[in-house]
């Protein structure tokens, strides 16, 4: 017997998977999900192709709405979902996939060894969930005014290492030296500082994510 999602999904290859413009009346791009076959029954069952298909509605979208392998349903957009649009006829859609946009990834070393941690990681999870507020609704033990958030927007890295929050040769490693030249915390409304001021140093929700890895 067929698997569910074969009747929409258009195997393209081992980890590409196409959903035809002709899926809904409004597409006017396929959709184009990197997965492999045995994650499709997870996207079948969260129905995150539906999606997918939505992101293909938008005006001036360019070739395909994509959708990454860490799929999962989001606001609008599926978490993992990528969409580029034309200039001339396109969109920006900041809320699209949820409001903490450029939330990439750090990597922080340090000279500790497994040998010397492993005997001690739960007690290293346990203070991490401690001391790194994380989930819906968290706050943070940062406390800035709305005009110190505005130096935090503008100075970004500098901003922190200023404040003892981290090293000044974590600069030379982090993209844009920390901070990206222009930025201008006057175009942010005050409704909207007020409401990022008690996220500052947050881990945030659904796929943020902190981890401790050994490097071989």
């Amino acid at each position: 017997m067929p698997a569910p999602w074969q009747e929409i999904l258009k195997k393209i290859d081992d980890y590409r998977w196409e959903i035809p413009s002709s899926y809904k009346a409004g597409m006017t791009v396929p959709g184009l999900i990197f997965a492999s076959e045995s994650m499709l029954s997870h996207i079948w069952e969260e129905q995150v192709f539906q999606q997918v298909a939505n992101v293909a509605f938008l005006p001036g979208i360019v070739d395909h709405s994509l959708a990454m392998p860490d799929i999962h349903w989001g606001y609008g957009f599926p978490i993992g979902g990528v969409a580029a649009t034309r200039v001339k006829d396109g969109v920006v859609s900041p809320g699209g996939v949820g409001f903490d946009i450029n939330c990439g990834v750090r990597l922080l070393r340090t000279n500790l060894t497994e040998e010397e941690v492993r005997p001690k990681i739960e007690q290293l999870i346990a203070d991490l969930f401690v001391n790194i507020p994380s989930g819906l609704g968290s706050t943070g033990k940062i406390r800035v005014s709305e005009k110190e958030l505005d130096k935090v927007l503008v100075r970004g890295s500098h901003w922190a290492i200023e404040k003892g929050y981290g090293e000044a040769e974590d600069i030379v490693v982090t993209e844009e030296s920390g901070c990206i030249k222009g930025a201008n915390p006057d175009k942010v409304s005050s409704k909207a500082k007020k409401r990022g001021i008690p996220q500052l140093g947050t881990l945030g929700s659904g796929n943020h994510f902190l981890e401790v890895e050994v490097v071989d």
